[in-house]
């Protein structure tokens, strides 16, 4: 089984190389050509070096990058960036990705192979034409069909879940909001038209304001200081998506990220704001700072670290 394929591309900027290729004047329909795969690393320095391949802004000078078998297969699927191909190569071998790709494919062979597949089930419909490349593109790799369906099938879940996070950061976007304001009890240093002067150790309140028009809590974070306020709207703005997904509710342990991890509690707001407005609010609170334990001994090797 091929594990990894080596691609040819800009050794500037390390985009992968294509090509453009079509009759003079007639740009429009010019097919687009790339990436350029190959099963050995030998046979892609020296492709290389030959200069046949130019990638956008080409330089001239061209590199090999390694991609992972699953990667390549799963481009297949998705279309290669950066730009969608109508024809990729692998070791030479030509595949069409698109019908004006088979077409071409076919030309350059001499032979109507591609272009009669696209053409059973409708321009671009079906899935005759790409199971027929991905069979193709198997005995190349010399992996079995099933691995190659398996790479679908999981790159299918993986745009489900990308689908999933898109449409859940819309909803916060369209209905939800972060206020920040100080705590009640700070204490002002004056004031001009525009500004409010504070002590720059002044704690701020935290809170969603739409979690209740989707049927959810609203969320708050209590006494943030002044200097970590933009990075705990970001967290509090997480956890409204979170909720969105899959819910919390009070007494929920939740596993916050970041450099230090830690363990954060939701718990039901006393504060009297909420009950006025008849509106649900859970409060996040650090339950828990995670540090890795550790310990050192001397040895006549030296300092040895125990976790």
């Amino acid at each position: 089984m091929v594990e990894q394929l080596w691609l040819i591309a800009d050794a500037h900027t390390g985009d992968v190389s294509y090509i453009r290729h079509g009759l003079e004047h007639d740009e429009p329909h010019w097919k687009t050509i790339g990436p350029f795969a190959y099963t050995q690393l030998e046979e892609a320095t020296a492709a290389a070096e030959q200069r046949r391949f130019l990638p956008t802004g080409a330089t001239g000078e061209f590199k090999v990058i390694v991609l992972e078998m699953s990667q390549f297969v799963q481009a297949i699927f998705n279309g290669f960036a950066p730009s969608n191909t109508d024809v990729f190569a692998i070791d030479e071998g030509l595949f069409p990705l698109t019908h004006d790709g088979a077409d071409w494919v076919d030309e350059a062979i001499g032979t109507p192979v591609w272009g009669p597949l696209f053409d059973e089930d409708g321009e671009d419909i079906g899935l005759t034409w790409l199971d027929r490349v991905l069979e193709q593109v198997a005995h190349r790799l010399s992996i079995n069909m099933e691995t190659v369906q398996a790479i679908g099938t999981l790159n299918a879940a993986q745009e489900d879940v990308a689908v999933d996070i898109e449409q859940t950061m819309l909803l916060i976007q369209q209905h939800v909001r972060v206020a920040i304001t100080p705590e009640p009890d700070t204490e002002l240093l004056g004031e001009d038209d525009e500004h409010h002067h504070m002590p720059a150790d002044t704690l701020f309140w935290l809170h969603t304001r739409g979690m209740d028009t989707l049927g959810l809590p609203e969320l708050e974070i209590r006494n943030v200081p002044s200097w970590w306020v933009t990075a705990a709207g970001g967290e509090l703005n997480g956890w409204a998506a979170y909720s969105v997904d899959r819910g919390i509710a009070e007494g929920d342990v939740l596993d916050g990220g970041g450099p230090v991890p830690l363990k954060i509690r939701a718990l039901s707001s006393p504060d009297p704001l909420w009950k006025d407005m008849n509106v649900e609010c859970l409060r996040l609170e650090v339950d828990r700072v995670l540090f890795v334990c550790g310990s050192g001994r001397h040895t006549p090797n030296g300092t040895e670290s125990i976790h």
